[in-house]
């Protein structure tokens, strides 16, 4: 297995800018410095202290964002250039493209949670070689075994290479897919989050052993038998990156699209706005095609909404369930709280300010009293500031409420078409 680390110390006496962001922490930082990889990115400007361990930071990036690149980084007077330099950036991107294809190939929406999984396994074992030479020698003449580009361009890697390619691919799909690194086993493989669980996938020991899917799919115990690793780092970084706030995102995404991310990603823990608010209310009444394919003929007298909320808004504005700040504003980008959104919430089941039914005022009280929020859920609204991981877990514990008729929303949207029932039982049975 192959690391790529370089830490140089580089001080001169240049007038640095401050820092975009400022980290302590070495997990944090990983996944911030994932993000901007994801995005293209390879160079951040973050403030770190002086007991920083980058070593630590280099691990848990490997796991979110793997692939054959060198981590540097250049402490200044006010916080550290972390770069990231890739091996061979023109084939990384290749790589990346090949990636996109593969998954737009190999996934269609109405394939389970474990079918999408099994899809790419059985790609990459069908059409990929194990580089025994590249393994036995650990040669920079073969360096692009140990890279994502090796196994989707090439069809031959190693360890390295299969699992970063596995993870690419995922990633491209909008699966959650780890890179796991054995340093005692000098070896490589996946982790995915699935139904709850975390489960295991070594396509490398599949494709130089002698049974197939013996190593698809298992739990920590099962692949434990014959593997070493350290758990509780990877234990570590699956609480954080796949908590519930994630999870809550990605079932709604996945169930049907009613969360959707970013070009960021799904931007967990801004707050959101009026708009994204009005979207989640046309999505969870089940109005988004309607809203979509009648927009040209739907009229509002707001002046400050863009194309792309002006649908939304304006379906809600003709049924009424929305008013703007001004008789010609709307203020999309001002940010909401969680009365707000529970005010949307409960009219999408139907309860009525007018009738007394609850108030905008104390939204997120009423939910508890009616029975849309248990304990917990209004416990973890009241807890914290609002923000796009909140609005996502609120929205699943909607989803899974009564309306006033003592309907399930999520039976609702099911049998409006809106939702696919398998959909939902492969994720609500368990989640």
């Amino acid at each position: 297995m192959a690391l790529f680390l370089l830490m140089a110390m580089l001080l001169t006496h240049t007038a640095w800018a401050a820092p975009a962001a400022t980290f302590t922490d070495e997990l944090e930082t990983a996944r911030y410095l994932a993000e901007r990889l994801q995005q293209g990115e390879t160079s951040v400007h973050i403030g770190l202290p002086e007991t920083f361990d980058y070593t630590l930071c280099y691990r848990y990036l490997s796991m979110l964002y793997r692939d054959a690149y060198v981590f540097e980084y250049i402490p200044t007077p006010t916080g550290s250039y972390i770069q990231i330099t890739y091996n061979d950036g023109v084939k990384h991107g290749e790589a990346k493209a090949e990636a996109a294809r593969l998954a737009a190939q190999l996934i269609n929406p109405d394939m389970s949670q474990r079918e999408k999984y099994l899809a790419i396994y059985n790609d990459l074992l069908t059409n990929m070689e194990y580089d025994m030479h590249a393994a036995l020698n650990q040669q920079t003449e073969r360096g692009d075994a140990f890279s994502a580009y090796g196994a989707l361009v090439d069809g031959r890697a190693v360890c390295d290479g299969i699992a970063a390619a596995y993870a690419m691919i995922c990633r491209a799909a909008n699966l959650p897919c780890l890179y796991v690194a054995s340093q005692e086993m000098n070896h490589s493989w996946n982790a995915v989050w699935y139904n709850g669980d975390i489960r295991y996938i070594d396509i490398t020991y599949d494709l130089t052993g002698d049974a197939d899917t013996d190593y698809f799919m298992l739990t920590a115990d099962q692949l434990a038998r014959d593997h070493k690793w350290d758990r509780d780092m990877v234990a570590r970084l699956t609480d954080a990156v796949w908590d519930a706030r994630y999870v809550s995102a990605y079932t709604l995404n996945a169930m049907g699209g009613l969360f959707r991310g970013t070009d960021q990603g799904y931007e967990l823990d801004r707050t959101p706005t009026r708009a994204e608010a009005a979207i989640m209310l046309v999505r969870f009444l089940g109005l988004e095609k309607e809203a979509l394919a009648e927009s040209d003929h739907m009229h509002m007298p707001f002046t400050d909404v863009n194309p792309n909320h002006a649908p939304y808004i304006a379906m809600l504005y003709a049924l009424g369930l929305t008013h703007g700040t001004t008789e010609t504003t709307f203020s999309p980008n001002v940010e909401v709280q969680a009365r707000d959104y529970m005010t949307f919430m409960l009219r999408v089941l139907g309860y009525e300010e007018e009738a007394g039914e609850f108030a905008w005022a104390t939204a997120v009280e009423d939910s508890l009293r009616l029975g849309v929020l248990d304990e917990a859920a209004y416990a973890d609204l009241n807890g914290a500031a609002f923000d796009r991981g909140r609005m996502a877990c609120v929205s699943l514990t909607v989803l899974q409420a009564a309306d006033r008729e003592g309907n399930v929303l999520a039976d609702t949207l099911i049998e409006r078409g809106i939702l696919s029932e398998k959909k939902v039982l492969e994720f609500l049975e368990k989640n």
